[in-house]
């Protein structure tokens, strides 16, 4: 994935991920509970999705780059 897409990808999860937490509040407030649950479900999924993923990665490159150090092969 090129940096330009990978950048525009960034920016729509956060978008949607804000108008999410946004819409659930709002709902909320108006008397839409049910409704609210749902559309404050989905950002939770998304925000774990996007935190296991980031840990996974971050755990990936501590990986790699203690065990380069350690390969003198």
């Amino acid at each position: 994935m090129d940096r330009n897409k990978k950048e525009k990808l960034t920016i729509w999860i956060i978008i949607v991920m804000i108008v999410t937490l946004v819409g659930s509040f709002v709902l909320f407030f108006l008397g839409k509970y049910t409704l609210s649950f749902a559309v404050g479900g989905v950002f939770m999924i998304i925000a774990s999705f996007l935190g296991q993923w980031s840990s996974n990665k971050n755990r990936d490159y501590v990986h790699r780059n203690i065990h380069k150090s350690n390969n003198k092969w």
